[in-house]
């Protein structure tokens, strides 16, 4: 396997976790310490979890952190991530759109037989 595709698989795993897509999303115009996002995030997650999440997506070169005062703040290091969720996000509703118009096509023959 090619070390382009061990990262491209990393990558995706770590674009894969609800709680790091959430911290995408608060990042997304406004830096934020731990104790901001921990606060915003529902359900609530603890401080532990907000910094392994925050770690990973720092690692993966996603958010970068400045240190003001001994408080790190965190902020989005790409933007093109966002452009790279929308693109997924529009694929899978289509992908989604076409298994549900199939279903209704088979309810709709079986209806008819």
């Amino acid at each position: 396997m090619s070390e382009l595709r061990k990262y491209t698989i990393e990558f995706l795993k770590v674009l894969a976790d609800p709680t790091r897509l959430e911290i995408l999303d608060q990042l997304k115009y406004n830096e934020k310490n731990a104790s901001d996002l921990q606060a915003e995030l529902k359900p609530r997650r603890s401080q532990s979890t907000i910094s392994k999440h925050l770690k990973m997506l720092v690692d993966n070169n996603l958010i970068d952190f400045e240190k003001k005062d001994n408080v790190k703040y965190y902020k989005i290091k790409n933007n093109d991530i966002f452009t790279l969720l929308s693109n997924i996000n529009s694929t899978v509703a289509n992908i989604n759109t076409e298994k549900l118009k199939d279903l209704r096509d088979v309810d709709i023959y079986d209806t008819l037989s």
